[in-house]
């Protein structure tokens, strides 16, 4: 767990909220209405009794919030209805320890289970010093009230006052250094059930998102970007645009131009009228082919970075009785949130403010310093709610590009990017090839792995990480649970200039086609089952074997399926969860179907048991999506994907039923939001070749059972 949030640290950020220096007030205050006192960095209340939680995470749709709601509700004694959730802008309370430095960011899987520590803490610091200021007005000793129900409440005689009303004394109290959670048999919320705090504003169209959000005289600015990665504008016409109703100006921006409009209906129509000629580039020969020769040329390298590795594989696949060898790879991968890129800038005299659906808050304020020259103090961010990210918005390349636009014409302007940009020249997550090397023993043991995985390395391209190794390429490789004799895992970094970074899963969503995949092949080699060949690999790891037991339960995996069906098994520990699935495919008119898939997860401690199932079915889902038709490719330097014609995500029709499985217990908290995807694709993979006959070593499926 990360350590307490010291007292000092706790009063700095409260006295910097109550000034409304950096960071951004509760928008109680921001609206003028009564404003709320601070308890701690993370809390304050109003004299009408509600919370307003600061929270330091993004809510991007998978129920943070409502997380932390129950976290601070439950220690607080609070009434989690009368919560209400807001971001905060970076300051140090609000950062966790990055591989770059402390840092506010969203990502990893880590809204929950970083974060429960620190807010158990908050709250438990507010609730004694609520209880301190009750126990002076009714003028009994402390130890004699509890705080429930949004009330302190003197035990002995039933008398209470609400939180509200003890607010204000409250927040004049020390803040206790040290402070006692609750025991979790006084828990009544965590690991329970509860309604999204966010649904019902969504559902009535009440949520603000960032395309949304309007300032007064704002205007709209459309980015046309340069198609070719990395590719830039060598001229235009400007009066095509400026003949659209309310087109007011085109602007020179990094990578291309912006159409700036009244609306913005007629900044896009502006935008498509633009002509421009874009700068010849080497990128332009760029092609998936060359791309995949790239990736082949690091398999065949003589040197490659070591990961991480145990025995001597050399020696063990000379000794092993059967020797088998595979070559997988998958393709780039959009993120397609619904919502495209967007950001809104205003320019004051003392303060630039920043309204973006981000989830890298200091990664975005640091770049607009660093680009625009504006002080790093007089930057105000807004976090705003986002429509859908699967690590898009961990991105900042728009805000500097908003802050050109919004000097040029002297006004507030919201930029954004429209489906075509999103898709074509968006950041993606890496392609990737491996070459799978087996020893195997007589009886089906394995005795020697071997694994050499190529590609870009998206820490090179996102966070400018230099060196050969890349550890998000070989991420559930070098932290593998499997155990056999002899192990090697390596990475041959080839560099291509199509931008990569973070995606849903990270690299575990190439790792688990590529290993799993390949067990299924050891397991057919060796004349096993491939469950039991897991189970075999997992030998040493109860806590995995319960896993695959519950797994193989829930599947039916030991009655054979129903005639014209074939099932296939994946598992993956990432992100400090282990999960597994069996996928049930058939093919029905010819066209492959994905029938059913049981996925179970092992996330540790849960704190909201409905919104981790919902985790898995939307992580699976977008799993099965990438997994049977999404593919970015690239021609003459650009990609040949412009929108969901050409980039078909998964339909309703398509999805199949999901049985979502949580095995609560008493492990570390483990994330939730991204483990249940990597092993979706192997175990649908898996199932297929199994139904055809036909080994499946490339993604996407649909172009493998078509070839």
């Amino acid at each position: 767990m990360p350590a307490m949030l010291d007292r000092r640290a706790a009063l700095q950020a409260a006295g910097a909220l109550l000034l409304g220096v950096q960071v951004a007030r509760p928008a109680a205050a921001a609206r003028g209405d009564e404003a709320p006192v601070m308890l701690t960095a993370y809390l304050a209340i109003a004299r009408d009794g509600r919370i307003t939680l600061l929270s330091p995470t993004s809510e991007l749709g998978q129920g943070t919030w409502t997380g932390h709601a129950v976290i601070i509700a439950d220690e607080m004694g609070a009434d989690p209805r009368r919560i209400t959730v807001e971001n905060p802008s970076p300051a140090a309370p609000f950062r966790r320890d990055l591989a770059t430095g402390p840092a506010m960011s969203s990502g990893g899987s880590w809204g929950i289970r970083y974060w429960t520590q620190p807010l158990r803490i908050a709250a438990a610091r507010a609730r004694v010093m609520l209880i301190g200021a009750a126990a002076i007005r009714l003028r009994v000793p402390a130890s004699e009230l509890i705080a429930e129900d949004h009330h302190v409440v003197h035990r002995a005689t039933g008398r209470s006052i609400g939180f509200g009303d003890l607010a204000a004394a409250a927040a004049e109290r020390r803040v206790p250094d040290t402070v006692q959670l609750k025991p979790a048999s006084e828990l009544k919320l965590i690991g329970r059930g509860m309604k999204r705090i966010d649904v019902p504003a969504k559902t009535r169209g009440e949520t603000v998102y960032g395309l949304d959000l309007k300032l007064p005289g704002m205007a709209y600015a459309c980015a046309v970007m340069s198609p070719v990665f990395r590719g830039d504008a060598a001229g235009w016409e400007e009066a095509p645009a400026l003949a659209v109703r309310g087109v007011i100006a085109v602007v020179r921006i990094e990578r291309g131009l912006a159409v700036v409009a009244e609306t913005m209906w007629a900044a896009m129509k502006g935008a498509k009228a633009l002509p421009v000629t874009w700068a010849a580039s080497p990128v332009d020969a760029l092609s998936s082919a060359s791309v995949t020769a790239s990736m082949r040329d690091g398999l065949a390298a003589s040197q490659a970075a070591l990961g991480r590795s145990w025995g001597d594989v050399a020696d063990g696949l000379r000794g092993a009785a059967k020797q088998i060898e595979a070559v997988y790879e998958v393709p780039f991968l959009a993120h397609t949130p619904m919502e495209p890129f967007n950001i809104t800038v205003a320019i004051g005299d003392e303060v630039l403010e920043i309204w973006a659906p981000t989830q890298a808050q200091d990664r975005l304020v640091d770049r607009i310093a660093r680009d625009t020259g504006w002080d790093r103090g007089r930057i105000l961010l807004h976090s705003l709610q986002a429509g859908g990210s699967f690590g898009r918005r961990l991105a900042e390349d728009i805000a500097p590009a908003a802050v050109t636009v919004a000097r040029a014409v002297g006004r507030p302007v919201k930029l954004f990017w429209d489906r075509a940009a999103e898709i074509g020249q968006g950041w993606y997550r890496p392609a990737q090839m491996a070459r799978l090397r087996a020893g195997i023993e007589n009886g089906g043991k394995l005795a020697a792995l071997s694994i050499r995985v190529s590609g870009t390395s998206l820490q090179r391209d996102y966070w400018g990480r230099e060196g050969d190794l890349d550890r998000a390429a070989l991420q559930t490789l070098d932290e593998t649970r499997y155990r056999m004799p002899n192990y090697l895992v390596e990475f041959a970094r080839r560099q291509v200039p199509v931008p990569t970074m973070p995606w849903r899963g990270v690299g575990a969503t190439q790792n688990a086609f590529f290993l799993e995949c390949f067990l299924d092949e050891v397991a057919q080699a060796g004349g096993r089952d491939p469950l039991d060949l897991r189970r075999d690999l997992l030998s040493h790891d109860q806590r995995a074997l319960k896993l695959l037991a519950m797994l193989a339960e829930r599947s039916g995996w030991a009655s054979p399926p129903r005639p014209g069906r074939a099932r296939g098994v994946a598992f993956c520990f990432a992100f400090g969860s282990l999960c597994a699935q069996v996928a049930e495919v058939s093919m029905q008119g010819g066209q492959p179907r994905v029938d059913r898939i049981t996925c179970v997860l092992d996330c540790g401690q849960v704190v909201l048991p409905d919104a981790v199932r919902a985790q898995i079915q939307g992580a699976v889902t977008q799993g099965l999506s990438a997994a049977m038709g999404e593919a970015v490719r690239i021609d003459r330097g650009r990609a040949l994907n412009t929108d969901f014609d050409t980039y078909p995500v998964l339909r309703m029709a398509g999805t199949p039923r999901i049985d979502a499985v949580v095995m609560e217990n008493d492990e570390a908290m483990g994330g939730a939001g991204e483990p249940p995807l990597p092993p979706t694709a192997p175990a649908v993979a898996n199932a297929f070749s199994r139904l055809t006959g036909r080994r499946i070593r490339s993604l996407p499926l649909l172009d493998a059972l078509r070839g």
